[in-house]
Parts: C-alpha cells; sequence; structure tokens
C-alpha cells in the first residue's frame, strides 16, 4: 500500500465529516434548498424534485468516484497531492476571472441596452470585494 492509498484509506474513515457522508449530506442539503425554493416559487414538486436530483447525484457521484479518480478527488476538495493542489487553485483562479469577466460584460451590455444592470454589478462588486479582502486576510495568515 502506498502513502497516497493509505492517505486515501485513511480520510474516508474519519468519521461523517471526514467520509463520503459528509460530501452526499451537504450535497442532499444544498439540493433540498434549491429544491425548496424552486418549489416555492413554481409550487412544481417535479421540478423541486429535479433540483434534489442533480445536486445530490452529483455529489454522490463525486463520493463514489473520489477514491479511483484523482479528479473527482480534487472536485470533491480532496486534492491528492501538491500537484492536484495546484491544478485546484488554478482552476478556481480561472473561474474567479471567467466569473468576474462575465458579470462586468454583462453590467456593461446591460447598461448599453438601458435595462436593469443591478444584479451584475453586485456580482462583479463582490467578486472585487472578496479578491480584495482574500489578499488582505492571506497577507497576514501565510
Amino acid at each position: 500500500m502506498t502513502s497516497m492509498d493509505w492517505e486515501r484509506s485513511n480520510v474516508s474513515t474519519k468519521g461523517l465529516f471526514g467520509g463520503r457522508w459528509w460530501l452526499i449530506l451537504v450535497g442532499l442539503a444544498l439540493g433540498g434548498l434549491l429544491g425548496l425554493a424552486d418549489f416555492i416559487a413554481t409550487g412544481s414538486t417535479g421540478r423541486a424534485l429535479i433540483d434534489v436530483a442533480i445536486v445530490g447525484g452529483y455529489a454522490l457521484i463525486l463520493a463514489l468516484f473520489r477514491s479511483r479518480s484523482e479528479t473527482a478527488s480534487v472536485l470533491a476538495g480532496l486534492p491528492v497531492d501538491e500537484r492536484w493542489e495546484a491544478i485546484n487553485l488554478h482552476a478556481l483562479a480561472a473561474a474567479g476571472l471567467i466569473g468576474a469577466i462575465v458579470s462586468l460584460t454583462g453590467l456593461v451590455a446591460a447598461e448599453v441596452a438601458g435595462h436593469d444592470a443591478s444584479g451584475f454589478g453586485m456580482v462583479a462588486g463582490v467578486i472585487g470585494i472578496s479578491y480584495i479582502g482574500s489578499v488582505i486576510w492571506f497577507r497576514w495568515r501565510l
């Protein structure tokens, strides 16, 4: 048994919060919240159940495959080594950049078209403020 195999088996035996069940429970809870919001907004039980099935199914797939796939392990929040941690950080940075570009592009397009751009402005502001806050936080912590 290699050290990576031992770490993977050790992670899955740490009880509720370190094992597969934590990921599945969080996925079902988030799916339930989305389903509840969808049910309140539309009154459709079918749509609410689809919301739960999609988010819960994604969490279940990650939980089942994270010990067999390094990619699934990273998506489940458990990078297996430094290389996968770097891949995860680069992917997070790219997602943040793409989110910022899309929100700013939507803000400008909505303003030019004369539509309400407050949603795009709020997302762009949250991205900017959270970036600045994170730089300050990690400056002190790292």
